[in-house]
């Protein structure tokens, strides 16, 4: 379960449905062109990511699942939908793509928060950074004018439900990143 040096790169996030994820990739394949020079995220790791933990131990990882439990317990489970593309640290000068959120991003935040909570009660540090929901779809490798593309990209408007909280461990390799749910918590009244 642990890597050599006795620690796992963490985080925890909430996966869309399948559904939602088809409808996602239909917006990388209208963004996709040869030589753009992005790393598309695969189908299977599509995720909003409520809070990156980085290198932690074994100790810590038990204390995020309990800390995702007692987050996910306090919310019901809520409708989400994606929106339209766009980009960090805006078009102009993009880095990151993304996907919003058309409908559920206040539960969604109101859950970050809870998480963030949760984990600071069990001797995380606080997040450098507020919760926005959002969908990676692309890391851009030399920041570029993404302006007319993304304005001109579907917004895939698929609606999923949020259900459950997953730790995910991230194994970084030469094909990408591997993911693996290690504890799944589900929302209030989520079998």
């Amino acid at each position: 379960m642990q890597s050599s040096s006795g620690t796992m790169r963490l985080f925890l996030a909430v996966f869309p449905s399948p559904a939602a994820c088809t409808a996602a990739m239909t917006v990388v394949d209208a963004l996709r062109t040869r030589g753009n020079r992005v790393a598309w995220v695969k189908r299977e790791n599509l995720h909003y990511t409520l809070r990156f933990l980085g290198e932690v131990g074994e100790a810590e990882a038990l204390a995020a699942a309990e800390a995702a439990r007692e987050a996910a317990a306090g919310h019901a489970a809520f409708d989400a939908a994606l929106a339209a593309p766009g980009a960090f640290p805006h078009a102009a000068k993009a880095r990151v793509l993304w996907l919003g959120m058309s409908a559920g991003a206040e539960p969604l935040c109101a859950l970050a928060r809870s998480l963030e909570d949760a984990l600071a009660a069990r001797g995380f540090p606080r997040a450098d950074m507020p919760f926005a929901p959002h969908l990676t779809i692309g890391r851009v490798r030399m920041p570029a004018d993404w302006s007319v593309r993304l304005a001109a990209a579907p917004a895939p408007g698929a609606r999923f439900r949020v259900e459950r909280l997953v730790l995910v461990r991230s194994t970084l390799g030469p094909g990408g990143s591997r993911y693996e749910r290690l504890h799944e918590a589900p929302l209030a009244g989520v079998k």
